[in-house]
Order: C-alpha cells, then sequence, then structure tokens
C-alpha cells in the first residue's frame, strides 16, 4: 500500500502533486484520514486552478 501526505502534496507543483498521485494509492489528510488517490485527485484538479487568496482589498462604495 502506497501512501503520500497532503503535507508533502502541497510543497509541489500541481504537475508534480499529480504525478505523485498516480504513483500512490491511498493520500493522508490531515485528520489522518485515508483518501483515495484518484478521488484526491479529481478533487485537486477541480480546485487547483481556484484562486483562494485575494490579491486586492475591495472596497465599499455608498450610494
Amino acid at each position: 500500500m502506497r501512501v503520500v501526505s497532503i503535507y508533502d502534496l502541497r510543497k509541489l507543483p500541481l504537475e508534480e502533486a499529480l504525478a505523485k498521485l498516480r504513483e500512490a494509492e491511498w493520500v493522508l489528510d490531515e485528520g489522518a484520514m485515508l483518501i483515495p488517490s484518484r478521488e484526491f485527485s479529481r478533487i485537486l484538479q477541480v480546485s487547483g486552478s481556484v484562486h483562494k487568496k485575494l490579491t486586492h482589498k475591495h472596497k465599499v462604495v455608498r450610494a
């Protein structure tokens, strides 16, 4: 059984993380749960393109 940690995947660029997921069978997440690597790679591909941090602050405009 080949397992890769989610912490190791976060350090890698998306392409390298996906390659590492293809080699592994399971992913160990923060809660010590084992997730099948195929399911996790699908989640990573969908959420990997979403920018999670705001690059600018929104201004409040009053009418």
